[in-house]
């Protein structure tokens, strides 16, 4: 039994390692001379400290702007996430009508479909619409995740029914039921969800790419995608654009990686 334990804790411990040497490598790279950046030998101490790279790549690219696009596109895909998802995990969870368990089943089958399969029916649908070279155009298909109305679903349907039939004798219908009483409870699965959209926005690179071919609605990852050029890769640069990129990311993920693992964990996993 104790043996499983550690052997539990120590794969858990290879994994944050595995994740943690690559940014680790990023953020030193960030500050080497660039002979070193480029030198054959790997180091991982630099002779010396400069920050040179992150003022060249302030001055060369518009990254701030590149930053406000990305936050943008973030914010807009979670909150329209949040709208969305709340109605939808409600009707699947609280309300009883045909085909109700064939929807969910077919919505889950959807998390296995890859993403990129998606971009052409979606390009065209976007172009139809319009929405080409929006934030809008990228945000709606963000706010399309399975994965989010399974999470948001499984905790809705862990929600005791005595509160529900309580809103129920007081007068409240679906509405009043899912404002009063499903949100209220509902909030650390809300802070999972906004906080998992947010940061997979925030770094999506693929449909972006499809979506915004103007210059001056580019994201961060696609801004940094300028660095590599057809026969010269900027590591340097594009080492210090990629770090000043995963901080935001990542300070909201250590602040508030509690609330997400609660969230998640309060779901469970029921039928």
């Amino acid at each position: 039994m104790r043996a499983g334990r550690y052997l539990r804790y120590g794969l858990c411990y290879l994994l944050a390692l595995v994740w943690f040497v690559p940014v680790v490598w990023m953020a030193v790279t960030a500050v080497k001379p660039t002979p070193e950046v480029m030198s054959f030998t790997p180091r991982w101490i630099p002779s010396e400290v400069t920050f040179s790279h992150f003022g060249e790549l302030l001055a060369k690219k518009p990254f701030f702007l590149w930053l406000l696009n990305s936050f943008q596109i973030a914010a807009l895909a979670t909150a329209i996430t949040v709208v969305v998802t709340t109605f939808a995990a409600y009707a699947l969870a609280r309300l009883e009508w045909r085909g109700r368990n064939v929807v969910f089943t077919m919505l889950i089958l959807a998390m296995f479909v890859p993403w990129e399969i998606n971009s052409i029916p979606l390009f065209f649908i976007v172009k139809d619409l319009g929405l080409l070279n929006t934030f809008l155009g990228a945000a709606l298909p963000l706010a399309a995740l399975p994965v989010s109305l399974f999470l948001l679903r499984q905790f809705f349907i862990n929600i005791p029914t005595d509160l529900e039939d309580a809103a129920r004798i007081d007068g409240c219908g679906h509405l009043g039921i899912l404002w009063h009483v499903i949100i209220p409870v509902s909030l650390p699965a809300y802070g999972a969800l906004s906080i998992f959209i947010f940061i997979f926005s925030w770094n999506e690179f693929f449909w972006s790419l499809i979506s915004l071919q103007r210059a001056d609605v580019r994201t961060l990852p696609i801004g940094l995608k300028t660095l590599v050029g057809a026969g010269d890769i900027q590591y340097d640069l594009m080492m210090a654009g990629s770090f000043m990129a995963t901080l935001p990311a990542l300070i909201i993920f250590l602040i508030l990686r509690r609330h997400i693992i609660s969230g998640i964990s309060m779901a469970g996993v029921r039928r």
